[in-house]
């Protein structure tokens, strides 16, 4: 209880969240609920300077916030980062099934690829298939770009 209540005072946040961060520290299975799951897009969205409307469609289209979503390409979690990636992100590919690690590191490949082709949209195309020239990556861009409009505009 006591332990609760410190995580409470230094993270400012509810009894819910502390007890996610608690588990998650001591290395507990947990299964994060879509209110944590939100929680984590925004401080995620926040330290990597990304609008959190863009990085929550990026979830909803991924993998529609399921955590345990496995693609047939072999990509992992919410945004669905494939293992080989994991490294740029300083993980080993099973950390991807940690919702907060997935998040970051989701954020940060979108985060790298904004700034290396200086377009949101160029970097959405290249999170999609790998490459700029890309049919699929560039559906992919619009569908991403026209939900987090739409989200937007119902804030």
């Amino acid at each position: 209880m006591r332990l609760l209540l410190v995580a409470l005072f230094i993270c400012g946040c509810d009894v819910e969240s502390a007890s996610y961060h608690i588990k998650r520290f001591y290395g507990l299975s947990v299964s994060p609920s879509r209110s944590i799951i939100e929680q984590e897009i925004n401080r995620v969205a926040r330290k990597h300077r990304l609008s959190e409307s863009l990085l929550r469609s990026l979830v909803q289209v991924e993998s529609s916030f399921r955590p345990m979503a496995l693609s047939k390409k072999g990509a992992i979690g919410l945004t669905q980062v494939m293992p080989y990636n994991a490294k740029r992100c300083g993980l080993h590919a099973d950390e991807l099934w940690d919702v907060s690690l997935n998040l970051a590191c989701g954020a940060q490949i979108l985060t790298e690829e904004i700034k290396r082709l200086g377009s949101i949209e160029k970097a959405l195309t290249v999170y999609n298939c790998g490459k700029l020239h890309c049919k699929q990556g560039q559906k992919y861009a619009i569908k991403v770009l026209s939900l987090a409009k739409n989200m937007e505009e119902k804030t």
